[in-house]
């Protein structure tokens, strides 16, 4: 008697026994590159017991889209967010799934009050700001004041449901909000150099300050706070942000971008705006050397 084995998906990967993931896959260039293989997803019934083409001949599917001179296997199309249910049957034996395609809508706050799921600014800094999302002052050390640019970077798992089914197979830790920057420094009126100033897109993820565990509510959180180098007489940052959403290494959502920059002078913020977008970047200092 011929029966269904399993069912595999090509492009994709198994999340628990019956549901499998794959990243939607867009016409076009990509604006974030996947290393992995582009097109369609293959679902593959393989049967026992000899696991040939005329076993194969017997298989009904139910959902897909047939491929041709192959009938033990089926295509979705990942061009559309969504699910689909695929079935092989042959008699009393059937196997089915569940193909999640998933992507994640990004964004950033930049005003208005922190989610409450998302970490608060307050962890591990000694003068901590309101808990809302903007531009302020707060108290320094030598500087009398500095200047902190609040966001949270929210992404925004799609379609719905599919936070729930990572995260109850304990595959959320597996997302990852990356976070790179372009930033020009300035310290008494000279460029602050290090390692994350006056370069092209760093790497700035920080995985301590991100929430995974709201996937299961399709949602997950980073918060930052940007804020001024320390100088003794005039400071300056101006700083472009991108961030996006990776899930086992893959992107999955477009570039979602802000910026921040604030100025100091004589113990005082003179400057401090945080926004959507991106700025120019100065190419040199707007106060001069003493």
């Amino acid at each position: 008697m011929v029966t269904i084995s399993k069912l595999t998906v090509a492009n994709a990967k198994a999340i628990d026994a019956t549901n499998w993931l794959a990243m939607r896959d867009v016409f076009g260039p990509q604006q974030i590159p996947d290393p992995s293989p582009r097109g369609d997803c293959v679902v593959q019934a393989d049967t026992l017991p000899f696991n040939n083409a005329a076993e194969w001949s017997q298989i009904a599917w139910s959902g897909g889209e047939p491929v041709p001179g192959k009938p033990n296997q089926r295509r979705v199309s990942r061009h559309s967010i969504g699910t689909a249910t695929i079935a092989a049957s042959v008699g009393m034996s059937t196997q089915k799934l569940a193909l999640w395609t998933m992507w994640a809508d990004m964004s950033v706050l930049t005003k208005g009050p922190r989610p409450p799921q998302a970490k608060p600014w307050s962890e591990g800094v000694p003068f901590p700001g309101p808990d809302q999302c903007g531009a302020y002052e707060v108290q320094a050390f030598s500087m009398g004041k500095n200047a902190r640019g609040q966001i949270i970077a929210v992404a925004k798992l799609l379609p719905r449901g599919v936070g729930r089914v990572i995260s109850a197979a304990g595959k959320h830790t597996l997302f990852n909000i990356r976070r790179e920057l372009t930033a020009h420094d300035y310290v008494d009126g000279a460029p602050h150099k290090h390692k994350k100033s006056f370069g092209v897109w760093l790497d700035d993820t920080l995985l301590t300050m991100q929430v995974h565990t709201s996937a299961a509510l399709d949602e997950l959180y980073d918060t930052d706070a940007p804020d001024l180098p320390v100088a003794t007489q005039t400071a300056e940052t101006y700083n472009n942000f991108r961030q996006w959403l990776e899930w086992d290494g893959r992107p999955c959502s477009n570039y979602a971008y802000w910026y921040f920059q604030a100025r100091w002078k004589d113990q005082k913020v003179t400057l401090k705006d945080v926004g959507q977008g991106s700025i120019a970047l100065p190419q040199q200092a707007f106060y001069k050397k003493p």
